[in-house]
């Protein structure tokens, strides 16, 4: 069974990270995130055109919360204080012991090792607290900066799935990645 620490909101820390629950009061620094067509470019979402549309997402977030559906995480950075990207687990399958991971990232922050530290410390949060098994990714074809993300944090390609998500009303592929609790070492 996977243990669903979510109460109170784990907060997570790496050396330049702090990862906790988004509120309301981050909506302008989400906006700027969420806002971003290259950011939204291998995403379910479309860039968003307002505040309001942002105050959305983080009720999204707070509902898929108390739901025990995923936990998202902001990821801010320590200094100066700022919401830099959010970062997620969900699809939980109680019976294989799985989760998946997402995230996204302010395009100004990118490549500078940021995603690979907050998802290599959410996965080690999945592993530890939550008894997971496996968590895997699934990867739009072209996002080679999301892959080579995951690869630095031990994620292994798996495979390609044909037409296997719905991004923007087409049916994409998906490079499948994932990461056992055996492969962290």
């Amino acid at each position: 069974m996977i243990i669903k620490p979510f109460h109170p909101f784990p907060i997570l820390e790496t050396e330049r990270l702090s990862l906790r629950e988004i509120s309301d009061e981050d909506d302008h620094d989400l906006y700027e995130i969420l806002s971003d067509p290259e950011v939204a470019l291998y995403d379910y979402f479309y860039p968003v055109d307002s505040i309001e549309k942002t105050h959305l997402f983080i009720r999204r977030y707070h509902s898929e919360l108390m739901a025990n559906d995923e936990i998202t995480w902001g990821i801010y950075l320590k200094t100066p204080s700022k919401l830099i990207g959010t970062c997620c687990l969900g699809n939980f399958d109680q019976d294989t012991l799985r989760a998946e991971v997402g995230y996204a990232l302010l395009q100004s922050e990118w490549r500078k090792g940021y995603g690979t530290e907050a998802v290599g410390k959410i996965v080690d949060f999945g592993f530890e607290q939550m008894a997971l098994n496996r968590i895997e990714a699934t990867i739009t074809p072209g996002n080679d900066g999301s892959v080579r993300l995951l690869e630095k944090v031990n994620f292994q390609k798996e495979g390609l799935v044909r037409q296997r998500d719905l991004i923007k009303g087409q049916l994409v592929d998906g490079i499948i990645m994932g990461i056992l609790r055996e492969d962290r070492g």
